[in-house]
């Protein structure tokens, strides 16, 4: 039998309001019922259909996202997010921006299912340190990860195939007020860091039109409560609505 660590119970309990179902402190899951679960990947166990996954567009830009990565994050339904968030965006005009993009692996998902990316008049914006490793508050960079950008001549080389590219290496803070941004179809925010990342959606909201879509890869993502309740905070103050989902990202739709 799996049992809830009582750590994560107690953390759980602090994010809910009310107190906990005494129920949930003791839920077990037997080796049977783990089965009813087919699908266990990225923090999430659904019994739900992710029939997606045998979509030949998708299995097509996950393969994509893979190579870019040089390795599968296994987060195939955040993958399936981003591209419905996409197909939405492109029913209005402007262009797409994505701000931590690291490797390439989400928006080369998305670019490579974009359907006449090429002969589009479309530009995509990334912007990054383009470092291998968390550029932390005091300016300092903390480990390598897998996660981030092995450097910026990588990521480049990763999306030299598709035309109207353009990456803004350096702080967020000094590239994004001189970004040639006029009108935003889809932005992906993932800084992992509250300041950076309200900082980014405060100056380009106005740039979203009605219809443009956002999505916060860390909005409810477990450990990040600051970023959670920094937009949650951001959404007051500008009107709008964050749609919370399972894989901890937040969709937003003007």
């Amino acid at each position: 039998m799996l049992e809830y660590p009582k750590r994560f119970v107690r953390k759980l309990a602090r994010r809910i309001a009310g107190p906990i179902d005494p129920a949930l402190a003791r839920a077990t899951i037997g080796p049977d019922e783990i089965e009813l679960y087919p699908h266990r990947l990225d923090g999430m166990a659904t019994m739900h259909n992710d029939g997606f996954r045998n979509d030949p567009v998708f299995a097509s830009a996950y393969a994509r996202a893979v190579l870019a990565a040089g390795s599968d994050y296994g987060v195939p339904w955040r993958v399936h997010q981003h591209l419905w968030c996409a197909d939405l965006a492109r029913k209005v005009e402007g262009d797409v921006v994505e701000l931590g993009t690291g490797r390439g692996f989400f928006m080369s998902a998305v670019v490579a299912a974009w359907p006449g990316w090429s002969e589009s008049t479309r530009s995509l914006h990334l912007f990054d340190t383009f470092e291998p490793g968390f550029v932390q508050a005091d300016g300092t960079r903390g480990p390598d990860s897998p996660f981030y950008a092995a450097s910026f001549e990588d990521t480049a080389r990763n999306f030299a195939e598709w035309p109207r590219v353009h990456l803004y290496c350096g702080d967020l803070f000094e590239t994004l007020p001189d970004a040639p941004i006029d009108r935003i179809a889809f932005l992906h925010i993932d800084l992992n860091h509250k300041d950076p990342e309200t900082f980014g959606l405060r100056h380009l909201w106005d740039r979203v039109p009605r219809g443009g879509v956002v999505l916060l890869d860390d909005y409810a993502y477990f450990t990040c409560e600051a970023q959670h309740e920094a937009m949650n905070a951001l959404a007051a103050e500008l009107g709008f609505a964050i749609l919370s989902t399972p894989t901890g990202q937040g969709i937003i739709v003007k």
